[in-house]
């Protein structure tokens, strides 16, 4: 078997994630924001890839990706690993995180739990401020309370006796959408907790205890929090809303609807209106998966008659469920031994805090680092824009934008000036399409030229082009990234960017944005490298260089980094460059089709991840070209979607510095023995470790280091001068 399966190799991804929420070097509440990041992913991986299997599987067709397995067995694999790391991740919250931090004084209470004094303020917040939002969904004909369910939500389910001796009836309620996780007062916890909050220790059943002597003197002791879910909150007092009535049986569950199905992008009249009708029918598509408490089997299989669900389906809890909320509680405040240590973002040396932009970029091309370096640079590039009356005109591609993005306020305040303002906002970015929405009437409304429509293609491309009078003619500033233009995941994300005036990327910028815009131009972009016109076959040209290189005994090597790896001609290509003797190097954070170290195959290729604090998604490539290297930065996986359905961007670096950075960059990543993984011949995965007498080095630490020492560097010389 020459490749691994797309869908298996997101689960192995997800288990090197879900790792980092088992291991003890981790402060607790970052391995509690991990467990929110599985539950996350694997809610749109059901969704998304589970949900299409399924269609493929009742169709009778095969998923169009590389894959060994029929359907129906890939399905089944499917389910046999995910339940693995469930379990996994249910036994590391319930027996680990959450007793742990118990014991650190953040302590996850059950209702029925708490004292009678702390259910007094319990039933007084719910009264207040829960029992008003509640909407009770009941009906004579149970299947009309499918369409009620919303997907991923939190859902409460009760069983109620039906007094003529017939079949218990189904209600159900949707948790409302308010903060989840209800802290008791301060005043309410005790000082000394000898009882236990979590479940299997009854308060009401133990004496209350009051703060000892000791206790008061330890003025040094933590402080307390305690919290209850708001579900199993509405769980406990739902009684109330149902007077009168036997209560049988009770569930909190969510479920994952499809969300497979795809826009007609062919009519460009009734785009907007295609892409609303979606988001309409996701809201009542078909049930993939639910994930429910298991204190009631009756519950269980009425839900599961309701949706269709075969037993493989349902995945069955200890509570609580719907974690991906408990990233959240990750950023309460105090409890700072339990968080990792605060990095700053530091200020690029290269550029001004004072001023604008434009000069610092004109004497170099800059390279920023992100989020190891400040994203602030790319912000203001657009509000000095926008406010500079010499600016002209702006264009640039939007995929994925922050709720309240300032980019965004930048290109409104640019229109406000007068200026021409161009932007692409792609609507077809899955789970972003109401945001991008919103976005493109409020940029609309203010006079912002929007094209939010490229029939069958997504644009992916990060591309921003500012074009300014100075002298006697315009001059143009080029912003080119391998992430989106978002301020919130700029501080999470590891992306690469590149500001520079080079007049080839400029003409370059004109030409993509054209055909963006639907002009027709004879000429095709020479340096800025798209897909899906070219760069697939550039990246194989490329590869087939270093083969051509290796066969003659000169220089050859491939260094690459990126998300995913899952197209068959590049991996093809790759086995080839190792049997003509090319050595290779691959960073690979999610999906890896690849398989490296088999004998004759793919002995001289190594595959490694890094997952730790912040998420990696910059792709760097180097190809040794015979001893005259090259260095590129893309917004591409190389996956089939995005060399072939998609628009993306590949830009050389040039300038030597930024050069030399990428080296040490991919230097330091291939060097990590604290939070990489290998690929082994077999297709597994193997946390490394530092060899005999060698410190650990890991990789982010490294970097954020390196940076750090630079801009103490440059602060002391521009305090010197």
């Amino acid at each position: 078997m020459d490749y691994l399966n797309r869908e298996l190799s997101w689960i192995d991804f997800n288990e090197r994630v879900l790792l980092e929420a088992c291991s003890d070097n981790v402060p607790l509440l970052e391995r509690l924001k991990f467990i929110g990041i599985v539950s996350s992913n694997f809610d749109e991986f059901f969704m998304v890839r589970v949900a299409g299997l399924q269609e493929y599987y009742k169709s009778g067709h095969n998923d169009p990706e590389i894959s060994p397995l029929p359907t129906e067995a890939l399905l089944e694999a499917i389910v046999q690993k995910t339940r693995r790391l469930f379990n996994i991740q249910e036994a590391v919250l319930n027996t680990e995180i959450l007793p742990q931090l118990k014991d650190a004084g953040l302590v996850y209470c059950k209702p029925e739990h708490c004292s009678s004094v702390q259910q007094q303020f319990l039933a007084d917040y719910f009264y207040h401020h829960i029992y008003p939002l509640l909407k009770l969904q009941r009906s004579d004909d149970e299947h009309a309370l499918v369409d009620s369910v919303v997907n991923v939500q939190l859902h409460l389910a009760f069983l109620l006796a039906d007094t003529d001796g017939g079949e218990d009836r189904l209600a159900l309620i949707t948790v409302p959408d308010m903060p989840r996780f209800i802290f008791l007062p301060d005043e309410l916890l005790q000082t000394d907790y000898a009882a236990s909050s979590l479940p299997g220790c009854n308060h009401r059943e133990q004496p209350v205890l009051q703060p000892t002597a000791e206790a008061n003197r330890k003025k040094q002791k933590p402080k307390r929090k305690a919290f209850v879910l708001l579900d199993e909150l509405i769980r406990y007092f739902g009684r109330a809303l149902f007077s009168g009535c036997t209560i049988t049986g009770t569930g909190i569950f969510k479920i994952n609807r499809s969300a497979s199905m795809t826009i007609d992008d062919s009519n460009d009249d009734g785009f907007i209106e295609a892409l609303e009708e979606i988001l309409i029918r996701r809201r009542y598509s078909f049930v993939v998966r639910m994930t429910s408490t298991h204190e009631s089997p009756a519950v269980v299989q009425r839900l599961m008659d309701l949706f269709q669900l075969d037993p493989k389906d349902v995945y069955l809890s200890e509570a609580p469920i719907g974690l991906a909320s408990f990233a959240k509680i990750a950023e309460i405040e105090g409890f700072k031994k339990l968080r990792n240590e605060k990095w700053e973002h530091f200020e690029h040396p290269l550029l001004p805090q004072q001023g604008t932009l434009w000069e610092s970029i004109k004497a170099h091309d800059i390279l920023l680092h992100v989020p190891y370096q400040s994203y602030m640079p790319v912000i203001r590039f657009l509000q000095d824009a926008a406010q500079d009356s010499a600016v002209l005109s702006i264009q640039m591609t939007l995929y994925r934008t922050s709720k309240t993005s300032p980019v965004a306020q930048a290109l409104i305040a640019a229109a406000k000036q007068g200026k021409k303002v161009t932007v692409f906002v792609e609507l077809k970015a899955r789970f972003d399409e109401e945001r991008n929405l919103g976005w493109v009437k409020r940029l609309q409304k203010y006079g912002v030229r929007v094209v939010y429509d490229l029939p069958h293609l997504k644009v992916h491309a990060k591309l921003l082009l500012i074009m300014r009078q100075e002298g006697q003619g315009e001059q143009g500033y080029v912003h080119l990234s391998t992430g989106n233009y978002n301020d919130t995941t700029a501080r999470l994300y590891v992306d690469l960017s590149l500001f520079t005036v080079n007049p080839r990327m400029i003409e370059d910028a004109k030409i993509i944005f054209s055909q963006l815009c639907g002009k027709y131009t004879k000429e095709n972009p020479q340096y800025i490298v798209t897909a899906p016109e070219r760069l697939k076959y550039k990246l194989l040209a490329y590869i087939e260089r270093e083969i051509h290189f290796a066969l003659e005994h000169k220089p050859a090597r491939i260094i690459a980094k990126m998300n995913s790896l899952s197209h068959p001609e590049l991996i093809t290509a790759l086995y080839r460059a190792s049997q003509a003797g090319v050595h290779i190097d691959l960073n690979v954070r999610g999906i890896c089709m690849l398989i490296p170290g088999r004998k004759g195959i793919s002995e001289n290729i190594r595959v490694i991840s890094i997952i730790d604090r912040y998420l990696e998604h910059s792709r760097i490539f180097y190809f040794e070209n015979g001893g005259t290297p090259e260095w590129f930065l893309s917004s591409a996986d190389w996956m089939p979607r995005n060399l072939e359905r998609r628009v993306e961007l590949l830009f050389p670096i040039l300038d030597e510095h930024n050069r030399s950075l990428l080296t040490y960059f991919l230097k330091i990543y291939f060097s990590d023995t604290v939070k990489a993984f290998e690929m082994q011949a077999d297709g597994n995965w193997q946390r490394l470790s530092a060899q005999k007498d060698l410190l650990p080095l890991r990789a982010q630490e490294v970097f954020h280091q390196f940076f750090a020492q630079k801009s103490l560097v440059f602060n002391g010389q521009a305090a010197k001068n």
